[in-house]
């Protein structure tokens, strides 16, 4: 419990202090701004060009972010990790929160110009970011060899950000019926923790996140070529049809996937996984049972209510029944 909020606090600069007051008082304190920042032509251009010179050559590599925790990562990870050109978690990196603490590096670039303000007409607000995107991404390769890389993050804050500080990567949006994430949230996560998010919060940042990933679906106003938009959903009811299209969009070769494994394949991170605490998160073999599509039934009608009117149009929007 202790160890969530100090990494909170870490993490946090005088500006946040607002935003941290509003989020243990248990109101909203996300906004359509923490998800689709405002990134102009020119500075698109000039990110994408600091992260291609900064990262150098390689095979695209790729990126898996979820609409938020509990929306299936790690299932879309270990489903692409089991191509043989793909070199998953480089150098232990389990989960890569880059885009995610994108803000740290906008301040770093506060601080920087704040010693030599001059600076300021050559130094962009995302420079450090493109660059530091671009390093990172060559280290990773050394690693790797001429495999793709393979990283996730569990968030999409920041997301207008994503086509250009990974210019060359192949980004797989996994959404999730929103009512599924909280369900598997609360029970997940200990009552306990003071970092723990109310009903409404994790509400409203599922509306916000999944209008973001939307805007990067065909013929949303984002829409990229580097970027898809995959249902956690559409992948369970039919794994091998939209394996197909997440090995397309990624450039693989189907024929070097083991599609008969794809069954087999085992859960990681279970909601409702009875092993301890630390065993949680490795991998288990799926009972006959497990169904980890439309649990969100089971709620009372007042939690489905109150789902319904904060997030219920974008319930919609995403094509997920009422």
């Amino acid at each position: 419990m202790a160890g969530n909020y100090e990494r909170i606090l870490r993490g946090a600069r005088l500006g946040d202090i607002p935003r941290l007051g509003r989020r243990v008082l248990g109101m909203r304190y996300l906004t359509e701004n923490d998800f689709l920042p405002n990134v102009s032509n020119p500075e698109q251009v000039r990110i994408a060009g600091l992260a291609e010179r900064a990262r150098g050559v390689g095979p695209a590599p790729i990126l898996v972010l979820g609409v938020m925790p509990r929306s299936g990562t790690n299932f879309l990870r270990d489903l692409l990790a089991m191509h043989p050109d793909v070199h998953a978690d480089p150098q232990g990196v389990h989960e890569f929160p880059l885009l995610h603490a994108a803000r740290g590096a906008k301040a770093l670039r506060d601080e920087y110009i704040s010693y030599f303000p001059e600076n300021a007409e050559i130094t962009g607000s995302w420079d450090a970011l493109a660059m530091l995107s671009g390093a990172w991404m060559r280290e990773f390769q050394i690693t790797a060899g001429d495999q793709h890389i393979l990283l996730k993050c569990p968030h999409v804050q920041n997301l207008s950000l994503a086509p250009f500080v990974f210019p060359d990567a192949r980004i797989i949006l996994c959404l999730r019926d929103g009512r599924d994430v909280l369900d598997s949230t609360q029970k997940s996560f200990s009552r306990r923790s003071l970092t723990r998010k109310t009903f409404a919060q994790l509400a409203w940042e599922w509306r916000l996140a999944t209008e973001a990933v939307l805007a990067f679906s065909p013929g949303g106003k984002l829409e990229h070529p580097n970027v898809m938009v995959m249902r956690y959903e559409d992948v369970v009811a039919e794994p091998e049809v939209n394996c197909r299209r997440l090995l397309d969009h990624a450039g693989l070769d189907p024929a070097h996937y083991d599609f008969d494994a794809l069954a087999a394949l085992p859960v990681r991170g279970s909601s409702r996984s009875t092993a301890p605490e630390g065993e949680r998160w490795k991998p288990e073999q799926k009972s006959e049972d497990f169904q980890p599509v439309r649990r969100w039934e089971s709620w009372s009608a007042q939690n489905k209510a109150r789902f319904g009117r904060i997030a219920g149009d974008m319930l919609e929007a995403a094509s997920y029944a009422r």
